[in-house]
């Protein structure tokens, strides 16, 4: 019988991320490779924060794609975090 890991949902591990369909109509879409360059980041450290459900981002067929919006909303509010 084999355990089932407690995973988090994304919305109880980001609170301050809030769903609102009417946020996401006029989403820009980035590729991983775009992504990679908003962030300043290497691919493997993309695909760590994928991993370890850092950042916000939905599978388009088996294409990941991160809205531009959200991940800026979330380096956001880790840099005012940073702050304080």
């Amino acid at each position: 019988m084999k355990k089932e890991k407690n995973k988090q949902t994304p919305e109880n591990q980001h609170p301050h991320l809030e769903f609102d369909a009417h946020l996401l109509e006029n989403e820009v879409w980035l590729t991983t490779e775009e992504a990679m360059a908003h962030l300043n980041v290497s691919r493997s450290t993309i695909y760590r924060l994928r991993k370890q459900q850092h950042i916000p981002n939905f599978k388009l067929g088996h294409i990941p794609m991160y809205p531009k919006h959200l991940l800026n909303k979330m380096l956001m509010h880790r840099a005012l975090k940073n702050v304080k």
